[in-house]
């Protein structure tokens, strides 16, 4: 008991105990407050008064002043002009405990040429508080906190499971596409359906119906009108028109039964829209109304015929000429009716 007595006696001594002095350099230190609870704050505020130009070293903290107080934050040094031969230098240390003890702080050093200068020495007294925990039901210091929501976190969640639903609605729609054409064999796609002449004169009426000419969109509509052709070629001729040049094209419609004639007119066509796209070229009203004709001729003069139209003009031709030798032997049925009567007719 005595001991502690004596202790606490020295430190309050040590407490109110000035500054050193040396030479014209003052240094002290004092302390909001000497008592705190496990874990508050309190600051050290360092004061240094010195001449102007003189020199003076400071102390160099680490993360503790003694074992046991922690320094959390070191504030820059606030300079203060007294006179125009003195100054005023002022730091403040952030210092917390989290161990309950009576500690003592030693002086700080300072130094100032070959003198070294120490402040006076602190005490700090850290307390703990009593937890009753039979009467009192503990808690948190503060409630939990949901992070806040970052897409990117879940990016590639979101981007798999799009991917996963994608394939899933296209093996959906190529297994009933799949499953179609092997419960019908027969089966046509409905674009094929529709005879390539018939198609390929649909899609020309709608493209002269788009006036894209007139509107001054030559290049446009001499796309669509090769590309129309184009389709039509290869479905009534299963070549590869797409990816063919205009001349390639020509070459291969050489060799197959197509009056020259009609040929020669898809040949100029053909050219006259390469020069649109390519050289811009710009046609005038004349070639630009002939070129949808020259291409409904070809598709005319070209489209095959249909098996089935001469199949029923050659019945129905058969049908004609049965129906005539039916007639004419009831002609002559009725040629010999007549003469068998006019035999036994008596005579005038």
């Amino acid at each position: 008991m005595k001991k502690r007595i004596l202790s606490a006696l020295f430190l309050l001594v040590v407490c109110l105990t000035s500054g050193a002095f040396a030479q014209n350099v003052q240094v002290s230190a004092k302390m909001d407050s000497t008592n705190i609870v496990i874990g508050d704050q309190t600051v050290i505020h360092l004061d240094v008064t010195q001449d102007r130009g003189q020199v003076v070293y400071p102390p160099l903290f680490t993360d503790t002043i003694v074992k046991g107080v922690e320094i959390l934050k070191i504030g820059f040094p606030d300079t203060t002009i007294l006179s125009d031969d003195r100054i005023n230098i002022k730091q403040d240390l952030l210092i917390t405990s989290f161990d309950s003890a009576l500690y003592y702080i030693p002086p700080f050093k300072y130094i100032a040429g070959e003198d070294t200068i120490y402040t006076n020495a602190l005490a700090l007294n850290v307390q703990t508080f009593e937890v009753d925990l039979e009467s009192k039901e503990l808690c948190d210091i503060k409630d939990i906190k949901k992070p806040p929501f970052v897409f990117m976190d879940y990016f590639w969640i979101v981007f798999i499971v799009l991917l996963v639903l994608t394939l899933i609605v296209f093996g959906i729609l190529f297994y009933k596409r799949w499953k179609k054409r092997k419960d019908n064999p027969e089966f046509i796609p409905e674009e094929l359906l529709i005879p390539a002449a018939d198609a390929a004169r649909k899609s020309l009426e709608v493209l002269n119906e788009k006036q894209l000419w007139q509107k001054g969109m030559e290049k446009e509509y001499y796309s669509g009108l090769t590309d129309i052709l184009r389709i039509y070629i290869e479905r009534r001729y299963t070549i590869n028109a797409m990816e063919m040049t205009s001349a390639e094209i020509i070459n291969s419609l050489k060799s197959l039964d197509i009056d020259k004639s009609v040929l020669l007119s898809l040949k100029d066509l053909m050219q006259t829209s390469d020069f649109v796209k390519f050289a811009k070229l710009r046609p005038g009203y004349a070639e630009n109304e002939s070129s949808i004709i020259i291409a409904e001729s070809f598709v005319n003069n070209t489209e095959e015929k249909k098996v089935e139209e001469n199949t029923a003009e050659t019945e129905n031709a058969e049908g004609q000429i049965s129906e005539a030798d039916s007639k004419q032997e009831n002609l002559s049925e009725d040629k010999d009716s007549d003469s068998d009567h006019d035999k036994y007719m008596p005579k005038r």
